[in-house]
């Protein structure tokens, strides 16, 4: 059964240059995932994940509970 999924006009516009003759957009998206491994994308994605962890600067408890009380509650 078919899908909808929303992108945006320039992406299906690449996609587009991607599609050879009777081909859907179904085969184009799949030729490109046989292409790339999910091994692939999981590796950068963690490797994303660690640099921004090795970026983080932590508060301390006392900081993120003086943050949190001085939030506005919903409904104020």
């Amino acid at each position: 059964m078919p899908t909808t999924i929303t992108i945006s006009d320039k992406t299906k516009g690449r996609l587009a240059d991607y599609k050879f003759g009777d081909w859907t957009y179904d085969d184009v998206l799949n030729m490109l995932m046989d292409r790339v491994s999910i091994e692939d994308i999981s590796a950068e994605h963690i490797r994303e994940h660690y640099r921004r962890l090795s970026e983080f600067q932590g508060i301390s408890k006392d900081e993120f509970k003086a943050r949190m009380k001085n939030r506005v509650s919903p409904g104020s």
